[in-house]
């Protein structure tokens, strides 16, 4: 597992400021309120009218689990999060939020909708804020195995599983670009599902996390000339606008 630690970037970059803080969101509970039967189709153009939305599934060929469509800067969420989340949306207003269901469950997770596979380009992260006395490390999982309902990516027993963390330290508010390749050295193609999750402290309580400009890859299934592998369409941004 190769780990990156944004504390080298504290040490490093000279744009950070550092602002601890000892507030605490609540969990935000799963919305139940009625999604519109005809939704826009640019993610950022999502209604949210309590803050906090249910996602459209499947959403641009992949199916969310676990996860909802979050506007951080909503008034509704008005002292319920905290102003160093206002950020979680790197391209307003909307931003992906997620957590495990139940404790040592799984988390955050996207697959393909039709059972194809496909390319882990590139996303943004960032946990919620959270309180003096731990870290929060976030993990992704890639999985080319069949799913198992209601276990977490990395209890699959999957061979082809790839995974890949960053650590965010106290005082650390800034979303953080993962470029897959780039950052684990690692190959995250053929994937048939992604989980994200998030843990705090040594305890690894359970934390959540945002996403946000979501790039992927979708595999055609046929072998690319020369035998270098499948196919792929041109990388979508899934959790923004088309620019």
């Amino acid at each position: 597992m190769h780990a990156f630690p944004l504390l080298l970037l504290l040490l490093i970059s000279p744009t950070l400021t550092i602002a601890t803080t000892l507030n605490v969101h609540p969990l935000f509970p799963q919305p139940r309120f009625p999604f519109s039967s005809n939704p826009p189709t640019q993610f950022d153009s999502l209604p949210t009218p309590h803050g906090i939305a249910p996602l459209p599934s499947p959403y641009k060929n992949l199916t969310f689990q676990r996860a909802s469509v979050f506007n951080p800067l909503s008034p509704s969420l008005h002292n319920i999060i905290t102003p160093e989340d206002h950020n979680c949306a790197v391209s307003a207003p909307n931003a992906l939020i997620g957590s495990r269901d139940t404790e040592g469950g799984p988390g955050l997770t996207f697959s393909v909708a039709d059972n194809g596979t496909f390319a882990l380009q590139r996303l943004w992260v960032k946990p919620m804020n959270f309180p003096e006395g731990g870290n929060v490390t976030v993990r992704i999982f890639g999985s080319r195995g069949d799913a198992t309902p209601g276990t977490a990516v990395e209890r699959d027993g999957d061979e082809g599983l790839v995974k890949w963390q960053v650590e965010f330290p106290v005082g650390y508010h800034l979303p953080f670009l993962v470029k897959m390749e780039e950052h684990s050295q690692d190959d995250w193609t053929g994937l048939r599902r992604v989980q994200v999750v998030a843990d705090y402290g040594e305890q690894k309580l359970d934390w959540e996390v945002c996403l946000d400009d979501l790039v992927v890859e979708f595999e055609s299934g046929e072998e690319e000339e020369g035998g270098r592998g499948m196919g792929r369409m041109e990388g979508q941004v899934v959790l923004a606008d088309a620019k």
